[in-house]
């Protein structure tokens, strides 16, 4: 039976199911960070919009659970 990691590999000790784990959640990790920037141009554009600031929380908001994503949830 050949392996699929090459035995030299640092990974070549990590079972298949915790790769593909760590690599799934690297995806959805990069797809709700792409989807909160999407987010954050809205409320940024609103904000120029309404100069009365009401979207401003949200937006807010939006920034600090970016932040909290990107710091892995510390």
């Amino acid at each position: 039976m050949s392996e699929i990691i090459d035995p030299n590999s640092i990974r070549a000790n990590t079972p298949d199911w915790q790769e593909g784990y760590e690599q799934g959640k690297k995806f959805a990790q990069n797809k709700v960070l792409e989807l909160m920037d999407e987010v954050i141009a809205e409320y940024e554009e609103l904000n120029a919009i309404h100069s009365d600031g009401e979207a401003q929380g949200q937006l807010n908001a939006v920034k600090f659970m970016k932040s909290w994503v990107l710091s892995g949830g510390q």
